[in-house]
């Protein structure tokens, strides 16, 4: 207890940097910029936001980036509630009771419900993943090498199982990222696939796949998909003549989501822990859940407060979720978790059951930081929401040059090398075809952050064994482990082809 106090008290110091401050500041600001243009996910805004952390701390980097991913979410409710536009896919049940209320005349007390919900449940969230994150520490000293091998391939059982309509599907875009991993030094003497070519001797940088994968296919998709959108902006005649009063969210109204605030908090959390489910199954089975629960069922989708404050408690609340795979196991479960990993990689903290053990100050960072996060973020929620609202109303079809620009500006800036623009654009081009074609990207981003860690951990338990490999794979938790992965790739591959198969089953 006392350790953990120390722990607590060293991060409650580092918070109290000026510095850390106004980069957490700033990362709720861009999120809620990027969060609330149309279409523009937390995995995009993060992408796009890579480049910054080059001159960061890993401090500052991962707070820098929390920040991003929680008001992303939060902002991809600005457009849902007024033009019935999700900044994110998991706005989209946000839009049903959000932009009725906004019908209604009820727009600010959307905005104010959806703020808080976000806030309450970001909290409830950081705090269960204090509660149960911390616990895993005890079991870091049982993960070798060999166990982190295992892990890794158990993390890659679930990407390709979990990730997309189709497993098999999910399972090629694995095996594509892990093949862009070997691009390059091995890291252990020798180069592979380069052909020769200068630009392909230290493989594709990350900050590269990142912006290609995640960012690229997004501009490409609003520069084609709709260049010719005309959007109508024009809201309903009754939101011009909002009441101050009508408008207030008071104290009754919040004892009366306290329910709603609770149960979501809690499924948000666990759906966050689940690897490949994210924030919009988070938003729609809070939904579906609170609508079960509650005595005005029938009216949801109407514009009642319970119902746009499930998805936006929840949604939220899967942001710390997520943290408890990515840094406790070093499996992401999301593209933004992805990245928050490629993070932590590029500053030469490596996540995982050790971690917790050997950066414990760091972790409490972590959990400092995400409360100060998501206090920040009510902060400016509460000032800047009518500012913010009017990033809803920028036409798609003119945000498309504007992203693309960022990403050749991102990927640029990473080293001042045109071949890494060139590299961008091409998968990025790719990356849009892949989605059209319904092959998951974020598996290979995935794949391509966990095969490195990987690869490294099989040839330090190979020194460890002096290269015998039964050695490796039949130690306790190793083979448990691999067992686990070996079900979990033959349940996907199986269960997720019948449903491809019996489509009225999946419906």
């Amino acid at each position: 207890m006392e350790n953990v106090l120390t722990y607590t008290i060293g991060a409650m110091q580092n918070m109290a940097s000026v510095t850390i401050l106004l980069t957490i500041l700033a990362g709720v600001i861009l999120g809620i910029l990027l969060g609330a243009l149309p279409g523009f996910g937390s995995s995009q805004s993060l992408a796009l936001l890579f480049p910054l952390t080059f001159a960061m701390t890993a401090d500052q980097a991962i707070l820098f980036f929390l920040a991003i991913y929680s008001a992303a979410e939060y902002g991809g409710s600005i457009p849902a509630i007024l033009i019935r536009t999700p900044g994110t896919p998991a706005q989209a049940v946000t839009v049903l009771d959000g932009y009725a209320m906004t019908k209604k005349g009820l727009a600010k007390r959307a905005l104010r419900i959806s703020l808080y919900s976000g806030v309450i449940g970001g909290l409830t969230s950081t705090i269960i993943f204090i509660l149960s994150g911390t616990s895993l520490a005890y079991f870091g000293l049982l993960f070798g090498p060999g166990e982190m091998f295992a892990l890794g391939l158990f993390g890659l059982s679930i990407i390709g199982s979990f990730f997309g309509k189709d497993a098999a599907k999910g399972f090629l875009a694995t095996g594509i990222g892990l093949i862009l991993a070997t691009v390059g030094s091995s890291g252990f003497g020798g180069i592979r696939f380069s052909y020769d070519q200068p630009y392909l001797m230290e493989g594709f940088p990350l900050i590269v796949i990142i912006i290609a994968l995640l960012a690229g296919p997004e501009a490409f998709r609003l520069l084609v998909d709709h260049r010719r959108t005309i959007e109508n902006l024009e809201l309903d005649p009754g939101a011009k003549e909002e009441s101050r009063e009508r408008n207030r969210v008071t104290l009754a109204d919040a004892k009366r989501l306290i329910p709603t605030w609770a149960r979501c908090s809690v499924i948000g959390t666990v759906i966050g822990a689940i690897p490949g489910a994210g924030a919009s199954i988070g938003s729609l089975i809070g939904y579906s859940e609170e609508k079960r629960w509650s005595k005005r069922s029938d009216q949801f989708g109407t514009g009642i407060e319970e119902g746009l404050a499930a998805p936006e408690t929840a949604n939220n609340a899967v942001v710390a979720g997520t943290l408890v795979p990515t840094l406790a196991l070093a499996i992401p479960g999301s593209g933004a978790a992805a990245i928050l990993l490629g993070v932590l990689i590029s500053k030469g903290v490596v996540p995982g059951p050790l971690m917790f053990q050997e950066q414990p100050t760091f972790i409490a960072t972590v959990f400092v930081g995400l409360l100060f996060v998501n206090v920040m973020l009510l902060f400016v929620g509460f000032y800047g929401t009518q500012t913010f609202s009017l990033i809803a109303r920028v036409p798609r079809r003119l945000m498309g040059p504007f992203v693309l620009l960022l990403i050749f500006l991102g990927a640029f800036a990473f080293d001042a090398f045109i071949p890494h623009v060139i590299m961008v654009i091409i998968m990025g081009a790719l990356a849009y075809v892949f989605q059209k074609v319904e092959i998951p990207v974020v598996p290979i981003v995935l794949a391509f952050v966990m095969g490195p860690i990987i690869e490294s951990n099989l040839s330090l338990a190979l020194t460890i064994h002096e290269g015998d490999l039964t050695n490796v794979l039949l130690r306790p938790i190793t083979i448990t482990i691999l067992i686990i992965a070996f079900i979990t790739a033959v349940y996907g591959l199986f269960s997720r082809s019948g449903d491809q198969a019996n489509p009225d089953k999946t419906a």
